[in-house]
């Protein structure tokens, strides 16, 4: 579906000329002085809605916004948090989050990233795209993967696409062909640790970036404070200005997306889809549990929620509380599950390489006849040990944090025991 989408904007004429090649070299003249940098932050569905406003009255400029990941994931979040951004007056960025895992086709998640950003007005309206590359190690080093994905999405934006990953990560593969193609670079490094931080100038990344020559951005913790958003946020520091930003999204400068009433529901912050991708996403937890869930899916809770009752037998609904779900067409354990799915791989006997089959049953160990069927949403400042403290359990009790490292769980994110 998303390529016959994709293949008659390809055939529009773009509002913008492509950016050429040199452009991003010459922005690197940018880059030295202090005049031409500003701070900002990053979000995802962690975040849910939140105050713009308060973030740029603290000297937030520029938020980047995740979007889509996979071929099958939006950020439920998304829309109110544009829809915030906008009004403020910040920058605007966008990210799709690769899943090369999943055996997906690089081409398969751009068109996707393409589409969901298309339906919500950034196209082409002075918004940077983004790819964010964070696979597992297995895939790292991938770079004709993520070259293909942003080959895919700078032909439709009519722009080069930013890629982000750690400072680790650029030695894990050869990445001169993205660097030599004048894809720029937003590393992720935190020389600080997980301590508390702010919205701030940290200088120049203490990391080697070749084969790039020079960082586009910044990430230097993922615990800043900002206010209006959180207290454990992605904060980054990005190597220019508007006019920096308008050359890499191409657009003139103050370029804003335009206003966009999330279809098929006019509700704002409702998200938009097809409802079995987004019930999808609620048997996976990314809209946690209830009151919350019902405050993300807005006026499309109703049907969503019928959707997930049909595919969750043997239950009232309500993410995997009903303990049971069928497989269908296109499942895999992690698109299903995330984090939590080698806990129903055990549960159920499915041993590597983990396949499963439309029509298969799975138990998924919340009131299905193994495990209590508890849940416990995390709390901003919250750690897996202090949780299970605070619940008088063993900490390997809990399960379910998307990240799979127990040293990192997010705020909203719903935990089973």
């Amino acid at each position: 579906m998303w390529y016959s989408h994709h293949g008659r904007h390809a055939r529009a004429k773009p509002r913008y000329g492509r950016i050429g090649v040199g452009v991003l070299a010459a922005l690197a003249m940018l880059v030295p002085g202090a005049a031409y940098a500003d701070v900002g932050f990053d979000n995802s569905s962690w975040q849910g809605c939140y105050n713009a406003q308060a973030a740029k009255d603290s000297g937030a400029s520029f938020s980047i916004t995740k979007i889509t990941e996979g071929t099958d994931y939006v950020n439920p979040a998304a829309d109110c948090q544009l829809q915030a951004n906008r009004a403020a007056g910040l920058r605007i960025g966008a990210y799709g989050y690769a899943r090369p895992e999943y055996g997906n086709s690089p081409e398969a998640e751009a068109d996707f990233f393409n589409a969901q950003a298309n339906a919500r007005g950034l196209v082409h309206a002075g918004v940077i795209p983004f790819l964010d590359w964070e696979p597992p190690a297995s895939q790292r080093g991938n770079t004709e993967w993520a070259k293909r994905w942003l080959d895919r999405a700078a032909s439709y934006w009519g722009t080069k696409p930013i890629i982000y990953m750690s400072a680790s990560t650029i030695s894990a593969g050869d990445w001169r062909n993205v660097a030599g193609a004048d894809y720029g670079l937003w590393v992720a490094g935190y020389p600080r640790g997980y301590a508390g931080e702010r919205l701030r100038d940290p200088g120049a990344p203490p990391y080697s970036v070749a084969p790039w020559a020079f960082a586009a951005a910044w990430q230097y913790s993922s615990s800043g404070n900002v206010p209006g958003v959180g207290t454990a946020v992605d904060v980054n520091w990005f190597y220019g200005d508007a006019g920096t930003w308008a050359r890499y999204a191409n657009a003139p400068v103050g370029t804003q997306p335009n206003p966009v009433t999330p279809s098929p529901t006019p509700q704002q912050g409702a998200p938009v889809g097809d409802a079995n991708t987004i019930a999808t996403a609620v048997i996976r937890g990314d809209y946690g549990n209830d009151p919350q869930r019902h405050a993300l899916l807005g006026n499309r809770y109703d049907e969503v929620m019928a959707v997930v009752n049909e595919r969750l037998r043997g239950g009232s609904g309500g993410g995997t509380g009903s303990g049971v779900y069928v497989v269908r067409p296109g499942d895999c354990l992690s698109s299903v599950f995330g984090g939590s799915w080698p806990t129903v791989a055990r549960l159920n006997g499915i041993p590597a390489p983990y396949v499963i089959r439309p029509g298969q049953r799975l138990v998924t160990g919340n009131g299905g006849g193994n495990g209590g069927g508890r849940t416990v949403i995390v709390r901003p400042g919250d750690t897996l040990s202090g949780i299970a403290a605070r619940l008088g359990i063993p900490q390997g009790q809990l399960h379910g944090y998307r990240s799979g490292n127990p040293n990192l769980i997010h705020p909203g994110e719903v935990l089973s025991y």
